[in-house]
């Protein structure tokens, strides 16, 4: 993935146009949520269409189990050589070591998030870092009058999620590994670090895939070219 430099987000670490530090989808979902971004450490580059995309769709939405189970060992294998190699840096900027490691909960799908379901992704991720704790259901969609808040592509929203009761009191302070399959305009993972923000948590983001559109976006294929040559 891109480190900080000319033409990366220093936020979402995707692609910023016109010399800025911080992309146009950043800048309009900070402006909608109303609170600071979390940082962002994306395991990949994740062009749509790509065989990387593919399995992170089909570990949740094959409608072959067989073929869900498949595509849920791959993404188990990623998340273990991302943590591996990238441990040291999501610390860092976490700003010293990660106490929870917690999953994005999903727009519209009822029940655990999708990752949550990927047997021993738990184990696998907790497991390297040192007393970290595996917190899967940490979040959910916050359930008020009327139905939960909406929520989007470039459509945040601070309440749409929320910390589940009994953990508030142990997160005030802690440092949380977000984890997520995708990130797009990060609408959804930034709602989600908004409420762990607002509970006292430090939280930091990290998406296996940082999806771009090179097919239709001009700046996407131009980035990509130069960050996977």
């Amino acid at each position: 993935m891109p480190g900080p430099g000319p033409g990366v987000c220093h936020i979402c670490r995707g692609p910023a146009s016109g010399g800025r530090a911080v992309c146009f989808a950043c800048r309009l979902v900070a402006r909608r949520l109303g609170v600071a971004l979390a940082p962002v450490v994306p395991a990949h580059l994740c062009p749509l269409p790509s065989p990387l995309y593919t399995v992170l769709l089909g570990y949740k939405e094959s409608p072959v189990a067989e073929a869900r189970a498949r595509f849920g060992a791959l993404v188990r294998r990623l998340v273990g050589a991302f943590l591996l190699d990238d441990g040291a840096e999501l610390e860092a900027t976490a700003g010293g070591p990660i106490g929870l490691v917690a999953l994005v909960p999903s727009t519209h799908r009822p029940g655990p998030a999708a990752l949550g379901l990927v047997a021993g992704l738990g184990g696998t991720a907790a497991g390297v870092f040192p007393g970290a704790r595996w917190a899967p259901d940490l979040l959910c969609r916050a359930a008020r009058r009327g139905g939960s808040p909406p929520l989007a592509h470039m459509r945040p929203h601070p309440a749409a999620f929320m910390v589940r009761a009994h953990e508030r009191a142990a997160i005030a302070g802690a440092r949380v590994l977000l984890l997520d399959d995708t990130y797009v305009s990060g609408a959804r993972s930034q709602s989600a670090a908004a409420a762990l923000q607002l509970a006292g948590a430090r939280p930091v983001i990290a998406p296996l895939g940082r999806v771009l559109r090179p097919d239709r976006v001009a700046l996407h294929a131009e980035f990509l070219r130069r960050h996977t040559a």
